[in-house]
């Protein structure tokens, strides 16, 4: 039985479309987690938001989001605002991206800041005349999403110019039923044979994000994308590393150690070794812990219908019908067992 589905929509390419269904490809439902428990009974520990100003607890219809402004200042931000901004950023065109290497702090300096430098003898500074300001990039025009449960396959590009550092989550991408069917394989086989993936942008817990689309045996693959400004650049890594003229022997013994070693992808080499293990050992000490008393559940065969119990019960409570049978005996039974009482005399 396939796994429920994430999200449920729909592929577009152009005029065509067909009703789709995305399921995650990673799972964490092995994941062994723990909780904070009481290390005297045992018991599971609940936590409370406090405060920290205050120190009093804070109830649940008062939590919301605040962006911090300074020191121990917060600016409260609504759901209002950041459904508006949701709604505007899925029809804003794209914004130049900052040049390869650039550091993320520099892209956001205001353009019209004057900048100052020395000049004389006296060292007094002025403002140095600014040029003219070169006229804005030509931003690529957005496609306007129509709705949060279509997938718009808007541009296709070569597999190998995606960098990894982008891949987020994969999910697997199967037709929703069999009226789409053909025209979900029409965009599969259109891409496999031209060797493209096709990219766009999905809406996932009302979060937009940037997506791939690639064939996969009878189904396609996908893969939500890190944001540009989630990468970081590798100059800020590599850019002190020297440039060395290697021995040409070295390198030929280098190469030689690494086709001896060379595999195939084997899956069996990503075992999490450390989860296997501590599995083993909590099994082990599962084992160990004394049997808790089951809690009785009643077999099938004590199940009994309702109106059946009712009658039962209702039978139960009924006092027994006198017996017709040997009047005489009874009669002669209720005059030795009670007593006669007198009569009194009316003056």
């Amino acid at each position: 039985m396939a796994p429920r589905a994430q999200w449920n929509g729909y592929l577009k390419l152009s005029l065509v479309s067909c009703p789709i269904s995305l399921y995650p490809a990673i799972s964490a439902a092995e994941k062994i987690s723990f909780r904070q428990v009481n290390r005297e009974t045992g018991n599971r520990l609940r936590q409370q938001l406090v405060d920290s100003v205050t120190g009093k607890i804070v109830d649940a219809q008062n939590l919301g989001r605040g962006y911090e402004v300074g020191e121990n200042q917060f600016m409260v931000v609504q759901d209002e605002d950041l459904e508006a901004a949701r709604h505007e950023a899925r029809t804003r065109p794209f914004t130049s991206a900052p040049a390869p290497g650039k550091r993320q702090a520099e892209a956001f300096e205001p353009a019209d800041k004057p900048s100052l430098k020395l000049v004389g003898s006296r060292g007094r500074s002025q403002p140095v005349p600014q040029a003219e300001p070169e006229p804005p990039p030509a931003v690529t025009p957005r496609p306007i999403i129509e709705n949060t449960h279509t997938i718009e396959l808007d541009r296709f590009i070569p597999r190998d110019e995606i960098d990894p550092r982008y891949l987020l989550t994969p999910y697997y991408v199967a037709p929703r039923d069999q009226v789409g069917l053909e025209a979900f394989a029409v965009i599969r086989e259109a891409m496999s044979k031209q060797d493209l993936v096709g990219m766009g942008r999905v809406v996932i817990a009302n979060r937009e994000r940037p997506v791939i689309v690639e064939p996969m045996g009878l189904g396609l693959r996908a893969f939500t994308l890190h944001y540009a400004h989630e990468v970081r650049p590798e100059a800020d890594y590599f850019a002190d590393i020297p440039q060395l003229d290697l021995p040409a022997d070295v390198l030929e013994v280098s190469e030689m150690i690494l086709n001896s070693k060379r595999e195939h992808f084997d899956p069996g080499y990503l075992e999490d070794r450390y989860r296997s293990v501590l599995v083993e050992k909590l099994r082990e000490k599962q084992a160990k812990l004394p049997l808790k008393a089951a809690t009785s559940t009643p077999a099938a065969q004590d199940v009994v219908n309702l109106m059946e119990a009712l009658k039962a019960s209702l039978a139960a409570s009924k006092p027994p019908a006198p017996s017709k049978s040997r009047p005489r005996e009874k009669a002669l039974h209720e005059t030795k067992a009670t007593p006669k009482v007198p009569r009194r005399k009316h003056s």
